[in-house]
Order: structure tokens, then C-alpha cells, then sequence
């Protein structure tokens, strides 16, 4: 059964943001090595945002600006607040503390930076995300009016056409616009084929099973032939074409994977409520992941004495610092939802 008969929620949609999360995790920090990276890169952020098309509502530009504000904005404020604090703390007792320092930091926060540029140090890398989605969901609401289906078409070629303009100049905008340039197509993609997809990944026969190992084979075969990947600084590898092709063939079959576990669980009422609990708490992953696995490196370089980067090791400890959220997740969501996008 894919979806509650009394709710709308595609819940396989959670499995896929908390094993999506999962695979941030693994793909930080150097935990999952260098052979493992490009994979992981070529379809984890693009799933997420065919995810966020999937589950996106047309609205005016006004309410979505009011709507995200409360969603995106102010949890990313927020969060870069909190995982400022240790960072402030150590530099204080250190006496390093200068307002350069701080204006810095909060210069990087306020451009939505996801990486250290003319100056500028960003808190919370991952939280490059929030801001880049919060601009798509702005500029998708300034044609609400429109045929969706035109105007996401026509915005995903003028948003391709920018980004191809971008490199071929070499021009960095400073702020996450061209992430978000990149970010477009794929959520035009989650919106304009919800159905189409949602029809392939809840399909279980011997065809479509044979299609996903083919699908999985060829991105493969894709990400050699492309190289490395990153949204957050606009590296697309080789060709655009198949960066776009690798994230949505990849996302879609990572997603037929997701709807598989949940099959498997489905009537698990225990397990489908610790995968929402999770689902939920997405910014909260998002923008603690990077300081988890930094203090959580350090522990095991001095306390074990062993490396996390690949390997069984790095593996272990993308796992441990996955599940060490989960108490922070409960929280969030019980006591300071607005955390998380919530209100009580």
C-alpha cells in the first residue's frame, strides 16, 4: 500500500528524505572515501529537490514568501545560530574572538554562501540548501499564475542557458543563485512528472525491477564518465546534459529503492513513526551534519586511533553521527518546532 487511505502523504516520500539524509552524512567529511563520493554526489541534493517539486503548491508570490519564511528562512537563521555557538565559545576562550571574525561568519550566512569565498566563512555549509530552495520556491511563485507546466519548462531551459553563460565566463554570483539556477530543472522535473514517477517507482513487476538495475548500471557508467559533481559550488562535471540525466535517472532509482524498504515496513506502525520523527527534522540534519562529523572524527582518531575516511570505519561513523540527531530530533520537534519549519 503506498499512501494512507486517510492522507495524502506519499509516505515512501519520507524513507527517501531520510535515507537521502543518510547519504549527506556519508557523503561529508571524507567518512564514505574518495571512491564512493561521486556517486553519492551525482543524485543525492537533485533527489531532493525532484522531491521538493513533487511536493510543491503553486501559491502567490506573497504567501510563499510569508509561508517559506517561517518553513526555511528562519529555521536557517536560526540553525547557523546554534552551530555558531560552540564556534563562538572556543573562540572566546581562545581570544580570538574579533568582529572581523563575526562579520565573517554572519556576511556568509546572510549571502547563503556554502563555501569560504573573498572572506567569507560560512557556519553551516550544508544550510546552502534551505537558501537555495527558499530562491526556487520565490521565483516559481512569481509565475503562480501561469500554466505551470509552461513555466517551468521555459524557466528550466532559461535557468540551463544561465548556468551554461555562468561557467563559460567563470562567474561565481557570490550568494546561492546559480545553485539554485541549477536547482530549477530538477525540481521542475519532481512537479511536472509527479505522477509519472510516482506511477514507475510504485510499479513492482519483472520489467520494472529489470529497468532499475539497468538505470542503476548505466548511472554508473555515467558518473565515471562525468566526474565529480557538486551543486553547492556549481560543478557539474563534464557535460551539463549528463549531470542533468545522471541526478533524475539516479534520483528515480534511488526512489524505487526507498519505496522497496517501505514495503517492507509498511504495517510497522513503529518503524513508519521514527522515519516521520526523521523525515521531519530534515533542516535539523542538514545543518548539524558537519560539526556531528568533525567532533565525531576527532573522537575516533584520539580515543580509537583509527581513520574514518572510507571504509567500514567511515561507514560506522556516518551511522553513529545519523543516529546522534535523533535525540536532537525528538527535541526539536516536542519542545522548539520552529526549529524545524514547525509551529505547535
Amino acid at each position: 500500500m503506498a499512501n494512507n487511505i486517510h492522507s495524502h502523504r506519499i509516505y515512501w516520500l519520507d524513507y527517501a528524505k531520510v535515507l537521502g539524509i543518510f547519504l549527506v552524512i556519508y557523503g561529508h567529511g571524507g567518512l564514505c572515501g574518495d571512491q564512493l563520493t561521486p556517486y553519492i554526489f551525482s543524485f543525492h541534493m537533485p533527489m531532493f529537490f525532484i522531491v521538493s517539486g513533487m511536493l510543491y503548491k503553486p501559491a502567490p508570490l506573497r504567501d510563499t514568501i510569508i509561508k517559506n519564511w517561517k518553513c526555511l528562512m528562519l529555521p536557517y537563521f536560526l540553525l547557523n545560530f546554534l552551530c555558531y555557538l560552540p564556534q563562538l565559545t572556543f573562540s572566546a576562550l581562545k581570544g580570538s574572538l574579533s568582529i572581523n571574525s563575526v562579520a565573517s561568519n554572519w556576511g556568509a550566512v546572510l549571502l547563503g554562501l556554502g563555501y569560504e569565498s573573498n572572506g567569507l566563512v560560512p557556519i553551516s555549509t550544508p544550510c546552502w540548501f534551505i537558501y537555495a530552495l527558499f530562491l526556487a520556491k520565490l521565483i516559481l511563485a512569481m509565475f503562480h499564475r501561469a500554466n505551470q507546466t509552461v513555466a517551468m519548462m521555459a524557466l528550466s531551459m532559461c535557468a540551463i542557458l544561465a548556468t551554461i553563460l555562468l561557467q563559460t565566463y567563470n562567474i561565481d554570483l557570490l550568494i546561492p543563485f546559480d545553485s539554485t539556477l541549477l536547482a530549477i530543472p530538477f525540481i521542475s522535473v519532481g512537479y511536472i512528472l509527479k505522477d509519472k514517477i510516482i506511477a514507475c517507482v510504485q510499479k513492482i513487476d519483472v520489467v520494472s525491477i529489470a529497468l532499475f538495475f539497468l538505470i542503476t548500471a548505466l548511472c554508473v557508467y555515467m558518473v565515471k564518465a562525468n566526474g565529480r559533481v557538486d551543486m553547492n559550488t556549481c560543478l557539474v562535471g563534464k557535460s551539463l546534459l549528463m549531470f542533468y540525466a545522471t541526478g533524475i535517472l539516479a534520483s528515480t532509482a534511488f526512489l524505487k529503492l526507498c519505496y522497496a524498504i517501505y514495503a517492507l515496513f509498511a504495517n510497522s506502525k513503529v518503524v513508519m513513526g521514527g522515519v516521520i520523527l526523521l523525515s521531519q527534522s530534515t533542516l535539523l540534519y542538514i545543518a548539524f551534519n558537519l560539526t556531528a562529523i568533525s567532533y565525531t572524527k576527532i573522537l575516533f582518531e584520539r580515543l580509537l586511533h583509527v581513520s574514518t575516511d572510507g571504509g567500514y570505519m567511515g561507514l560506522i561513523a556516518a551511522i553513529l553521527v545519523f543516529l546522534g540527531h535523533v535525540p536532537l530530533c525528538i527535541l526539536a520537534i516536542n519542545k522548539f518546532p520552529i526549529l524545524i519549519g514547525k509551529r505547535k
